[in-house]
């Protein structure tokens, strides 16, 4: 009896995915995303929505504002964040500082963190411009599944640092990788094992535009009390 060409097609298929798994080859799409954004991957700017769970009370505590980036080498990343909701402050990552601006208490408190920059800069690849072998050089991979993040599809992977220093401050961390842009439209750190994670909303989002160093500058007014933390 002669086998219908949607048969042998079928079993062709079936063929195909016993030998490469469909985890697999979705795993490599979102890959292929990543590596071909961070081709060319220089600034980005986008509105910003952070929400912060406390799981022990059952708390969420959500700002908003804009960020602006800039990657100015492999492993180093310049972030300006304008916080607007509920209350104004602007947090400034560079160079191994962050520093973090409060207008009403006019008052700006600066961390060093260069001690701490490898895992700084294990944090930085989970943002933009990273390319998958950074990636998978630092972190177990897998693929949770697509789904649509604000009007977005992307696909949704879930990383565990190798690193037990890293493994310490996040214990894992999801990235919805947009299929368009190839950049996440959502972060969630996992922060603690009772619970505790940041979950981070990006849209609006603009890919390489004209940003100088000065809008990336954290520019505090005279009067303000500095606070030097973490030396």
């Amino acid at each position: 009896m002669a086998v219908s060409l949607s048969v042998k097609l079928s079993f062709a298929f079936f063929c195909v995915s016993a030998v490469v798994p469909l985890s697999a080859q979705s795993l490599d799409s979102v890959f292929s995303h990543l590596d071909k954004s961070a081709e060319g991957f220089k600034t980005l700017s986008a509105d910003i929505k952070q929400t912060a769970h406390t799981a022990i009370v059952n708390d969420d505590s959500a700002e908003s504002g804009t960020i602006r980036l800039k990657r100015v080498k492999a492993g180093e990343t310049h972030i300006l964040v304008d916080f607007t909701t509920p209350s104004a402050k602007t947090v400034s990552i560079a160079a191994g500082d962050v520093s973090i601006y409060m207008p009403k208490a006019k008052t700006v408190q600066i961390y060093d963190l260069r001690s701490k920059r490898s895992i700084l800069e294990q944090g930085m690849l989970l943002g933009f411009g990273a390319t998958s072998a950074e990636i998978k050089a630092a972190y177990e991979v897998t693929y949770v599944g697509q789904e649509t993040i604000a009007g977005q599809a992307a696909g949704h992977i879930r990383l565990v640092p190798k690193s037990k220093e890293v493994l310490q401050s996040l214990k894992a961390a999801d990235l919805w990788i947009s299929d368009s842009l190839g950049v996440p439209v959502q972060q969630k750190f996992l922060t603690s094992g009772t619970g505790d994670y940041t979950l981070i909303l990006y849209t609006n989002l603009k890919i390489n535009p004209s940003l100088s160093d000065k809008d990336l500058k954290l520019n505090v007014p005279k009067g303000v009390q500095t606070q030097q933390i973490g030396k």
